[in-house]
């Protein structure tokens, strides 16, 4: 798509763009400087692939983010069913606090840059991202309950072969005790019958 435009104004539109990826990834952005004349010029603008990199660099950006939730998850864990007597835990605490705090001001960041400094062509997808992930939160967590209870079918299951299993060998001693006693019996008969 051919957009017409004059100098000035696709300066100030490459600021927008650096200060939107700065923002995004807390680089600081460099200004450039400002043209003294004035020309109208034509600039070729991909808008997929402005798209597909605004995309990409979300997908990163969510990636990392969920790597932190993941950790502060691991962490919790950890403090949970590991017992560790020489843990500082002030020096946990005061990690846990500074992830979520990295977390909090990550949605935040995010969510700013997504209502406030996405091309207008993108529309509302911050609303419309945050709504799909609760839509695949909600499936994530079915298919996790899912799994949970397969993995306690299997248990049940393991628990009630080896019960049965048990319940055989207590059997099959059972017979081969009652049958060496019938044996013996038959022997002491045999021996009384003899004299």
């Amino acid at each position: 798509m051919e957009v017409k435009s004059t100098v000035e104004e696709a300066i100030g539109v490459a600021n927008e763009v650096r200060g939107f990826w700065a923002k995004l990834f807390g680089a600081k952005a460099k200004p450039v400087a400002q043209a003294t004349r004035k020309k109208e010029k034509y600039v070729a603008v991909d808008e997929t692939k402005v798209m597909a990199d605004v995309v990409g660099q979300l997908t990163e950006f969510f990636r990392l983010q969920e790597q932190l939730a993941a950790h502060i998850r691991e962490e919790e864990e950890k403090s949970k069913n590991i017992y560790d007597p020489d843990a500082n835990l002030m020096e946990a605490a005061l990690k846990r606090v500074m992830a979520m705090d990295q977390m909090a001001a990550l949605e935040v960041t995010i969510r700013e840059t997504m209502v406030y400094q996405s091309p207008p062509e993108m529309g509302a997808m911050y609303s419309k991202v945050f709504e799909m992930r609760g839509v695949i939160q909600e499936e994530q967590e079915n298919a996790r309950l899912k799994e949970e209870a397969k993995e306690r079918y299997k248990q049940w299951q393991r628990q009630e072969e080896k019960r049965d299993f048990q319940q055989k060998s207590a059997y099959l001693v059972a017979t081969a005790i009652l049958i060496a006693y019938l044996w013996m019996w038959f022997l002491f008969v045999a021996r009384l019958g003899k004299t």
